[in-house]
């Protein structure tokens, strides 16, 4: 059987057209083949970029939005990402709305479930701004990193960290009794990974609930104790999470080829195969 594969272009230096200021980078440049075959990308890594919260969950396979396939895509630069759509945008609105709630009621919501006296102080301790951290809050560890949306501070020193999330369903937040309890495992990866590269034991969701209409205008939208749950969970053991992430990160992003797709990666592997740059060449 003959092998089928999609040649993009030869593997040069880009350098200067990365670098060039009036020029947009096109990541697709970076693929030397396209085979669909194996159903794989075979790519130049021009940039290694770290794990992230957001990334380990996709990576271990626990996202029903994103395929390691697409997030491989993304890691090595050939993708840059799904665009934003409003669920996105109100997440990015509501994340220091409610901040800002918890803070204003961390003695009353927190001191209980952290095990604190009725009225002990808490204090929510504001992340550095990404743009001031170079969108990384862990400079020190190589392979991990990532954005923190809070830390939770008491008896003088951080104890636990704030994880902030918004979602229009509800229901799958439900445990058997109807509780706000369950947190979707991607969710609990990145909070995890922060808390581990922390050195803290504990993690909070503070999670807002939407209705439909509110994604239309996040900005009106007012956290109350009826739309807003706070959770409380020990950080899982990372040590396995982390591995089988920085094993797959050997195997596929310092290798330069992806994991193989999925159908419903049709549409993402339909554009990478359009990228048609003026100077192609072929083999």
């Amino acid at each position: 059987m003959s092998r089928a594969v999609f040649v993009v272009f030869e593997r040069r230096d880009l350098t200067n057209f990365a670098n060039h200021p009036r020029m947009a980078f096109d990541g697709r440049i970076n693929i030397i083949e396209i085979d669909d075959e194996t159903r794989t990308v075979v790519f130049d890594l021009y940039r290694k970029k770290k794990i992230s919260g957001t990334k380990l969950g996709p990576i271990l396979g626990m996202s029903d939005l994103i395929t390691p396939f697409k997030m491989a895509c993304e890691i090595a630069g050939l993708y840059p990402g799904d665009k934003t759509n409003k669920y996105m945008e109100a997440g990015n609105v509501l994340e220091p709305k409610i901040r800002a709630y918890v803070r204003k009621n961390a003695s009353e919501m927190l001191a209980p479930m952290l095990g604190l006296e009725k009225g002990s102080q808490v204090i929510i301790e504001e992340p550095v701004e990404k743009e001031k951290c170079g969108y990384d809050h862990f400079h020190d560890n190589k392979m991990f990193g990532g954005l923190v949306d809070g830390y939770i501070a008491y008896g003088g020193k951080r104890q636990a960290i704030l994880e902030i999330k918004t979602s229009h369903d509800r229901e799958k937040w439900l445990d058997s009794e109807g509780n706000v309890t369950i947190v979707p495992p991607s969710y609990i990866m990145q909070a995890g990974l922060y808390a581990e590269l922390s050195n803290l034991d504990t993690i909070v969701f503070a999670v807002g609930f939407l209705q439909d209409d509110d994604y239309d205008r996040p900005a009106f939208w007012v956290p109350t104790p009826e739309n807003t749950v706070l959770i409380k969970m020990d950080k899982p053991d990372m040590t396995k999470p982390m591995a089988d992430a920085e094993q797959w990160y050997h195997d596929y992003i310092e290798a330069g080829e992806t994991p193989a797709w999925t159908d419903a990666d049709a549409e993402l592997v339909k554009w990478l195969k359009s990228y048609k740059p003026d100077n192609k060449k072929r083999r």
